[in-house]
Parts: C-alpha cells; sequence; structure tokens
C-alpha cells in the first residue's frame, strides 16, 4: 500500500508539473506573438495577454481604429487575440498596395467561418476564380445596365411617395431607417431575384423576414469569437455544420434564386433586364463585355480616379457553376441592402439638420428633374450638387465598411516598413474620410468639399468609400443609383426637418451601420 501511495503521489505530481509547464510554454508563446510588431519597429496600441486589442473593439470599430490612428500615426498595428493586423491609413502607401503593386494585395483575408454558398461571393473569392467572376458580373453594373434597371427603381420610389404624402397629412413624423430599409429591399427584390416583395406594406413576407435575420449575425458570437482565437475549430464546426450566418437562412436564398433561374430558363421568351439575368446567361455561357462610352455619366470617374484601368483582363473562360450564381445572389442582397438604407436614413437626417444645403438640392430638383417620369438614371447622372450631397454623407458616416483588408502575397517595404507575404492588412477608410490634414472641420456637412473645383486640387485616395483599384465595389452604380433615384422622388414632395423625437448626433451600430434598437425620426412637410 506505501509504494501504491508514494507512485499515486509521484503520477499527481508529474501532472502538475506537466499542466504547469504547458501553461508557461502557453504564455511565453502567447507573450512572444504579441511582440511582433515591437519586433519590426512597426508602433500600435499595447496588447493584453491572450486577447490582443479584441477587447477594445467592443464599440464601433471605425473609432478604436481612428483614435489608433491620432496616437500611433498613418500605419501601425493591432492585434485580434494573437493574429497581428497592419493597419495603413498612409495615401502614398494606400496608392501602392490598392493600384500600383495590387498584384501583391491580390486576395482578402479569408473570413474565419464557413457559410456554404456565401464562401463562393464575389468578395470571398481569391485568385483566377475572383477575375473570372468579376469579369463575369461587371457588365451587370454599367450604366446601360443601370438605365435599364432605373424604372424598376423609380416604380419602387412610388410607395416611398405615397408613405411620405400619409405622413404628412398625419402628425408628419417618420422613420427614416424603416421607410428607406423597405424601399432598397423591394429594389433588391426587383432588380437582384426579379421578385415584387412590397416589404412597405407586408412585413410578414418570408423574404423581409430572412432578411433580417441575415443582418443579425453577430461578429461578436462565442463561436466567431472563439475561432478567430484558435482558427482550427474552423474545420471542426464546418464538421459540425456551425456556419457564420444561419444556415436555413443562406438555403432560403439559394432556393428563391434556383427557382428564379428554373422559371427563366423554362421560358426563353421573355429576358428581363436585372442582374439574376446575366447571372443565368453566364451560367449557360453567354456574358457580354462592359462597354462604357457615356461620357455625361457623373458616376465615370470613381471608376477612373481608382485607377482600374490597369487591370487587364483575362482570357479564361466566361462560365459560372450554379454555386457560384447562387453566391453572387446572395452578396447582391447582403451587400446591398444594410449599406443603402443606412446611406439614404443619414444622408435625409442631414438634410433635415442642414436646411441650407437641402434649400439648394431642391433648387436642383426642381430643374432638372421636378416630376415623377423627369427621374432616371440618366437625370440622376447630371445633377453635380446632388452627387456632392451624397459623397459628402457617405465621407461623414462612411461606417459601412469601417475597414476594408487584403492579404499581403508577397514580401515589400514602403517608407521602411516590411510587409511580409500572408501579412493581413486592414484599411479604414473612415479614418481618412476625417483626417482634419485632408478635411477641415471634418465632422461639418459641406457638400461643396466635393464641387468640381475642390475633387481637382484633393488626392482622390483620401475618399474611399467603394474602395480602389481593381477590386472597388463593383455595385457602386446600382447603389448610388438606389439613393439618389430615392432622394429625389422624395424632395419632389416634402422638406425633411427635424423632429422633437429626432436623435442627435443619431445613433450609430457596433457591428452594423445603424443601431437596431434606435429609431431614426424625421419630420416630413408637404412642399407647396
Amino acid at each position: 500500500m506505501g509504494v501504491l501511495s508514494l507512485l499515486s503521489g509521484l503520477v499527481s505530481m508529474t501532472t502538475v508539473y506537466l499542466m504547469l509547464a504547458v501553461i508557461t510554454l502557453f504564455f511565453v508563446y502567447d507573450f512572444w506573438t504579441h511582440t511582433y510588431f515591437k519586433r519590426q519597429g512597426i508602433p500600435g496600441p499595447p496588447p493584453k495577454p491572450i486577447f490582443g486589442n479584441a477587447l477594445d473593439f467592443n464599440r464601433p470599430i471605425c473609432e478604436v481604429l481612428d483614435e489608433y490612428g491620432q496616437k500611433y500615426g498613418t500605419m501601425f498595428g493591432v492585434y485580434l487575440w494573437r493574429r497581428p493586423i497592419l493597419v495603413i491609413a498612409d495615401i502614398e502607401v494606400l496608392r501602392n498596395v490598392m493600384i500600383k503593386d495590387y498584384h501583391k494585395f491580390y486576395n482578402k483575408y479569408p473570413m474565419p467561418m464557413k457559410s456554404g454558398v456565401f464562401d463562393l461571393a464575389l468578395f470571398q473569392l481569391r485568385d483566377s476564380q475572383w477575375k473570372r467572376i468579376r469579369e463575369i458580373m461587371t457588365p451587370t453594373f454599367t450604366g446601360k445596365k443601370m438605365k435599364m434597371m432605373s424604372d424598376t427603381i423609380n416604380k419602387c420610389a412610388d410607395t416611398v411617395v405615397e408613405k411620405l404624402q400619409q405622413s404628412c397629412e398625419k402628425d408628419g413624423t417618420i422613420d427614416s431607417q424603416a421607410l428607406y430599409g423597405s424601399f432598397v429591399m423591394d429594389s433588391i427584390a426587383s432588380c437582384g431575384f426579379g421578385l415584387k416583395v412590397n416589404s412597405q406594406e407586408d412585413k410578414d413576407d418570408p423574404f423581409v423576414e430572412h432578411v433580417a435575420r441575415f443582418f443579425k449575425v453577430s461578429f461578436t458570437s462565442p463561436a466567431f469569437m472563439a475561432v478567430s482565437f484558435m482558427p482550427f475549430l474552423k474545420h471542426i464546426f464546418e464538421y459540425l455544420n456551425i456556419t457564420l450566418f444561419p444556415r436555413d437562412v443562406i438555403e432560403f436564398f439559394s432556393d428563391v434564386t434556383e427557382k428564379a433561374v428554373a422559371l427563366r430558363e423554362n421560358n426563353t421568351s421573355e429576358k428581363r433586364a436585372d442582374f439574376l439575368q446575366l447571372l443565368i446567361d453566364a451560367k449557360n455561357g453567354r456574358t457580354e463585355t462592359a462597354n462604357e462610352n457615356d461620357d455625361d455619366d457623373i458616376h465615370n470617374k470613381y471608376f477612373k480616379n481608382a485607377g482600374t484601368e490597369d487591370d487587364v483582363p483575362t482570357k479564361a473562360q466566361k462560365y459560372m457553376t450554379r454555386e457560384e450564381l447562387l453566391g453572387q445572389a446572395i452578396i447582391f442582397l447582403a451587400a446591398g441592402y444594410e449599406t443603402t438604407s443606412a446611406l439614404l436614413t443619414l444622408t435625409s437626417y442631414l438634410l433635415a439638420t442642414n436646411p441650407d444645403h437641402q434649400d439648394k438640392l431642391i433648387a436642383e430638383v426642381d430643374d432638372i428633374a421636378p416630376k415623377r417620369d423627369d427621374v432616371s438614371y440618366s437625370t440622376i447622372s447630371k445633377m453635380p450638387y446632388l452627387d456632392q450631397v451624397v459623397c459628402e454623407a457617405l465621407r461623414i458616416y462612411h461606417r459601412q465598411h469601417c475597414k476594408t483588408d487584403r492579404e499581403c502575397g508577397e514580401t515589400c517595404t514602403y517608407k521602411g516598413i516590411k510587409i511580409e507575404k500572408g501579412a493581413h492588412i486592414w484599411i479604414p477608410p473612415y479614418t481618412l474620410h476625417h483626417d482634419p490634414h485632408h478635411w477641415p472641420n471634418p465632422t461639418k456637412f459641406d457638400p461643396d468639399r466635393f464641387s468640381k473645383e475642390s475633387r481637382e486640387g484633393r488626392n482622390p485616395f483620401t475618399w474611399i468609400p467603394f474602395g480602389a483599384g481593381p477590386r472597388i465595389c463593383i455595385g457602386m452604380r446600382f447603389a448610388l443609383m438606389e439613393t439618389k433615384m430615392a432622394l429625389v422622388r422624395s424632395l419632389q414632395v416634402v422638406r425633411f426637418e427635424v423632429s422633437p423625437l429626432t436623435k442627435i448626433p443619431p445613433d450609430i451600430g457596433q457591428s452594423q451601420i445603424l443601431s437596431s434598437t434606435a429609431s431614426y425620426m424625421l419630420k416630413v412637410v408637404r412642399r407647396q
């Protein structure tokens, strides 16, 4: 018995020593990984053990990165758990990363969790697959295609006008987020999926319900945080069918898309001018080349400033698989709904709180598009002050993408800072848009910042709400068309004013652009 007790004691002590050794090695490794930027001579906020700087992001990430930038400069390092991330807000370095040397930063950093066909959405694709799908999709978003879709958008805006007029007859109060969110959902359903979804009237529509659930995904959920801390869990989660976005929501939109595709392929006599039809044509090997010759289109300059002419098209076969088609259909919804509805909500707020600028915009509306049938893609593309108002709203409240990212594919050095192959890079548009060196009094709403003269004297990389270079947002024209047409139709009949219920400044969400628990109330007054 004495010998057994002695052996048992030795085993217990050995176990304790092994556990202590493992814990010690873990913290030594954790400490070492958190000295990466210090060893590289790159400044940044001090990381906490295990978490790095992840705990700092319990509030809007754009504000956190902006504060870091003010303290540590235009290039600094942060740690998401143990993963080092280089934040770049230097406009000259960004020109290299996004345009001149974009072949070294071709890909975005992969998402840590899988989500079925959503993983085949354009912004998640890499290398030659991204380039092939991008080339196929580009003709969908030319000015020519926008003109074909604008009548559909205008019809969706009819309900917006009706709602505004009904509000005027009552107390004149509107929830701008609810109003414009429904409008954008109807527009996307019609132009993207060929569906008639009157979400402005029917809140119980399955399409509406599943869209709402799609955007309730949290990047601070236990599953997402766990896989961010321990990347190997990605494979376990995939095996267990645990996804970032609810699987039944992805399956719902996949089913809707498949049924719409089948209906159109069985009825070839009628072809719609929309996003889904182009994807169907691509799946069947019928594609076209993007051709922009409309010099009057005010939106062309964004692509020119982005430097996309440096992107050389491939000669790869242009085809699209069934799964790739579903992925692009879903991203059309995901990329367009929340961002555009938030832009409309916040632009209407800025007009209400800046009546002098609203007066100038109304004068332009009355001059160029005073009636319903005057509103089209062609007319809104020739309204400079409207463009200035929307661009300034994007600058002030650009939280749609607090950061965009890249993965370094080839070790390079800029301004003495070495960026190693495989490095994860964050690009913070909000920080660039609020830099007082480029934008004096950056919190002030001043559309004249985007007059032709002001634009010509400013580096285009100080304003990148849609990104820049070959990976510039492909749906930019569609988002601007929705926003501008809805604003023009609204201002044809009402003025926006501040209500006693208006929150000044408006609430901003943490992981979403607008807070899901706040209301965005404005007063509307019928124009005489």
